[in-house]
């Protein structure tokens, strides 16, 4: 695609009107598009500010210096250096033409003021700094100057530019895109619809809905008068929950990740409600630890857990239990409000 590059042309405003003329002209013959000063001069901060946004859709800052430093904003610095500054702000590429005598610019086009012509100076100096800077005498000579600078510049670092709005996308990259944006859209309205029977378990391993057969203890407590407990019964009857209502159970002790210590009560606790064992608030009901390790091999196995190691304040490590992305879509699923038969024949 044919770009065309935009190039911002900035100087004093009335004793470089004709130069900056010459210069937007032929940039604009070598075809580029010269933006400048000429509709809009910067005489006070309203219009520098609808300026800075002409300098950010321009890829080339062109800068020139003759024999005045130009009116001055609030805080004495002026409108020119200003754009300089907003340019060198936003990384435009800068390029800088001085006066090669300004001692011989005719009187009228150059400063009286001794504090001006000391700001113009200055102004001289920090744009020759840190870049490469050219000189000038006369219009001709500055405008071929200007467009072999700028036609450089675009060799060595080109800029955005600028595309004819039919050139942008091409009509068919648009409907193939809108395709992809249809067929996106349906793909992710299925993904959400997916429900646990699309969630897979390996075929050699014993799947949820197989029994787990367990032995549930039941520790009856006494409290004595220092508020410590102290067993006085202790009794062992077998279970066969089947993992799926463990797991289900579980779940949201396993969303806090709970140790697999503390997951012994919980697991009894909720075995026992299962088993339709009455709960009484002076018994625990928990699992042996080889039992509760057993169930961890098998949701992991299955997917829907994963076990980390995480090292206590005592030095030793704790094994925990995290919900996986597969594990969460099974228990959401399951304890998920179901649909009447009325709403799946609307549906329908």
């Amino acid at each position: 695609m044919d770009k065309v590059y935009q190039v911002f042309v900035s100087s004093t405003y009335a004793d470089l009107a004709d130069e900056r003329r010459h210069v937007s002209e032929t940039l604009a013959k070598a075809g580029y598009i010269p933006a400048g000063m000429e509709l809009f001069p910067a005489t006070d901060q309203q219009q520098l500010e609808f300026i800075k946004r002409v300098i950010d859709r321009c890829d080339y800052y062109v800068v020139i210096v003759g024999g005045r430093y130009g009116s001055l904003a609030d805080d004495n610095i002026s409108f020119t250096e200003k754009e300089y500054e907003y340019a060198v702000e936003r990384s435009i590429p800068v390029l800088a033409f001085l006066h090669r005598h300004p001692e011989k610019i005719e009187v009228g086009k150059t400063d009286r003021s001794e504090k001006q012509a000391r700001k113009l100076a200055a102004f001289r100096d920090r744009v020759s700094r840190g870049r490469i800077v050219d000189f000038w005498s006369e219009p001709h000579e500055l405008c071929t100057k200007v467009v072999v600078a700028v036609a450089q510049s675009v060799n060595l670092s080109p800029g955005i530019g600028w595309i004819r709005g039919d050139q942008a996308v091409d009509p068919k990259v648009l409907q193939e895109l809108e395709r992809l944006r249809l067929e996106t859209t349906e793909l992710r309205e299925k993904l959400a619809r997916a429900t646990a029977s699309d969630v897979a378990f390996p075929s050699d391993i014993a799947g949820p809905d197989e029994l787990f057969v367990c032995d549930l203890i039941m520790k009856t407590y006494e409290t004595g008068g220092a508020g410590q407990r102290k067993v006085v019964n202790e009794q062992t009857v077998q279970v066969t929950p089947t993992l799926r209502d463990v797991f289900i159970s579980l779940s949201e002790a396993i969303l806090m990740e709970r140790s697999e210590w503390a997951l012994r009560e919980h697991a009894g606790h909720a075995v026992a409600k299962l088993s339709g064992i009455t709960i009484e608030k002076n018994i625990v009901y928990e699992f042996d630890q080889n039992i509760v390790r057993s169930m961890r091999y098998q949701l992991e196995a299955l997917g829907l857990i994963e076990a980390i190691g995480r090292p206590s304040s005592s030095g030793t490590t704790s094994i925990y239990w995290t919900m996986t992305d597969k594990g969460r879509k099974y228990s959401s699923h399951a304890l998920a409000k179901r649909a009447t038969a009325s709403d799946i024949v609307e549906k329908d």
